[in-house]
């Protein structure tokens, strides 16, 4: 072939070149806006014209193992990725999105050598090392991600941290500890960064350094405090702890949830030995200084809720009496939190603070209008102020809203129970009551409510007997009945013991049983009924076979 024609072949094949490269591009921009548009089948079907047009297309490929990724197609994306890489080794995004691929695969070994011969076979893949490390640690390759990382220069701050991460898993103690000193160094005011180095200290065994360190730090945060209070803790030190937290309160640079933190903390290491007027001392400063912040009074309800938990007679009492004032300052500042009026109503509620509940269930409801137990807890104070028909039509509305829960229907019908022995109709009060025994769940203040009123009016029903049986399983003896009975009153459960009793009361009576009237009596003292109790007494004593204290219970009851 002569020089001319070999010249014209040539600038053919450059021209068809050209024409192809420029065919595959546009099939590529093609791929791309179907991508966008997320129709990946269009898309992968335009990549694959463009590698048929362009065989050395690697963009094309890793493409293709994009889709596949986002598609959850694995293995097809391991095959595309892996054709951009034989074609182009020298690009790092292909080994990262290789890794990506092989993970999804459930591989970490084929994910640890895409990044490994990203390693080998590019530079500058930085931004990766903390990945590259995670994936080596998963496959025991850590000592290979140390010398990647140790060849790499300025580490930025969270890879440094992961390289002390990994030197104190490899037990290389002395080269995480001067890590951590040169990155205290280049970074002086990251506090997070001192709290985990006194942290490794402590990890690594080294505990007087880590207490001097955070002693020696002028500004300390909540996590730091709560660490060296822990170091004290941990050495025996409980005065220097509670240095620390009296200094802590009185750090006006430590915040208001520092302080939560460090109390509560304290509430918790110690719950059965706790410094309890120290830490009365610390809240009420709290409070102090924050008089208007929901989150100090807040701290408040749970402190004193702790502290009521372990102290003894009037000073339990009197952290009730915090616990619950601090809820109703709550009620005042956080209005909306259900929780809040919950506790102050139920407080009220179990204290017989009737006129107190009244105002509060009945601006309680103004906000929660769809919550029975409100509208129960109002109708119970409309019934201790002697107004029963606003407390019976408030009633009805609870009802409305609890007919599938059985314990509150029983719980309402003992207290529409109550308005009717209010308005001397005695029969509809059996008959609420024999209601409300008949269910499968039947409330403690309805029982006690029905064993008083049994004691009152002298009744005894067929419901009685059915409420009895389940209990009782069956059995009619007298003597078990009996036992059975005391096992419930000593386990802490009277109300229990005593819907066991109510059935067989004037069997007992007609048997002249004074185990079992003295057992009736105890009952009703801890239901905190003493008139009934008293009256069991003494039927006790006058029947004989009561306990030699038959005479102190008597005596103590007439006393008071």
């Amino acid at each position: 072939m002569n020089t001319l024609a070999q010249g014209f072949e040539g600038k053919i094949k450059e021209e068809a070149t050209r024409y192809e490269q420029s065919n595959a591009e546009f099939m590529m921009i093609e791929a791309e806006k179907f991508f966008l548009l997320e129709d990946f089948e269009r898309a992968l079907a335009y990549l694959d014209k463009s590698i048929e047009v362009d065989k050395k297309n690697h963009a094309a490929y890793f493409k293709k193992a994009e889709i596949y990724l986002g598609q959850n197609k694995p293995k097809e994306g391991l095959e595309a990725i892996k054709e951009a890489i034989n074609i182009r080794s020298n690009i790092k995004y292909y080994y990262v999105l290789g890794a990506q691929l092989a993970k999804a695969n459930r591989d970490m070994q084929e994910a640890s050598r895409f990044y490994q011969l990203m390693t080998e076979n590019t530079t500058d893949y930085k931004p990766y090392l903390v990945e590259l490390a995670t994936t080596f640690q998963a496959t025991g390759k850590q000592k290979d991600a140390i010398i990647a990382f140790e060849s790499t220069e300025n580490l930025t701050l969270d890879q440094s941290m992961k390289l002390v991460e990994m030197y104190v898993q490899e037990s290389k103690k002395r080269k995480a500890i001067e890590l951590m000193e040169r990155l205290i160094i280049q970074h002086p005011s990251d506090s997070d960064l001192k709290y985990q180095y006194a942290n490794l200290l402590n990890t690594l065994g080294e505990t007087e350094l880590a207490i001097a360190s955070l002693e020696a730090e002028p500004n300390k945060t909540a996590e730091m405090r709560i660490l060296l209070s822990n170091l004290y803790e941990g050495k025996g030190e409980s005065s220097a702890k509670y240095d620390l937290l009296i200094e802590s309160f009185g750090d006006p640079e430590a915040s208001l949830t520092d302080k939560t933190l460090l109390l509560g903390q304290l509430i918790l290491e110690n719950s059965t030995d706790l410094p309890i007027d120290l830490i009365d001392s610390l809240q009420t400063s709290l409070e102090n200084q924050y008089p208007n912040e929901a989150l100090a009074v807040e701290n408040g309800t749970y402190v004193y809720t702790k502290l009521a938990e372990i102290a003894l007679g009037n000073q339990r009492d009197l952290f009730q009496v915090k616990a619950i004032n601090r809820y109703k300052q709550l009620k005042e500042l956080k209005p909306g939190d259900f929780k809040v009026w919950d506790k102050v109503l139920s407080y009220e509620y179990n204290t017989g603070d009737w006129q107190a509940l009244s105002a509060d269930a009945d601006e309680a409801l103004m906000l929660y209008p769809n919550q029975a137990i409100f509208y129960i807890y109002l109708a119970s104070a409309k019934i201790n102020l002697n107004e029963p028909d606003e407390a019976e039509d408030l009633l009805n509305q609870a009802s409305r809203m609890t007919r599938s829960n059985e314990l509150l229907t029983s719980q309402i019908l003992g207290k529409r129970a109550e308005i009717a022995e209010m308005n001397d109709q005695i029969q509809q009060a059996s008959q609420l009551y024999q209601q409300a025994l008949k269910l499968n769940q039947i409330h403690p203040e309805t029982s006690i409510s029905y064993g008083k009123f049994m004691a009152t009016h002298n009744v005894i029903t067929e419901s009685t007997e059915t409420i009895s049986n389940r209990f009782t399983v069956g059995e009619k003896d007298l003597k078990d009945v009996y036992q059975r009975a005391l096992a419930l009153y000593s386990s802490d459960k009277p109300a229990e013991a005593l819907v066991l009793l109510l059935s067989n009361i004037h069997t007992f009576e007609d048997n002249k049983d004074g185990a079992a009237m003295e057992l009736y009596g105890d009952i009703y003292k801890q239901l905190k009924l003493t008139d009934i109790a008293l009256k069991y007494w003494v039927k006790a004593k006058e029947f004989g076979g009561a306990s030699d204290k038959i005479d102190q219970k008597i005596a103590s009851e007439k006393n008071d």
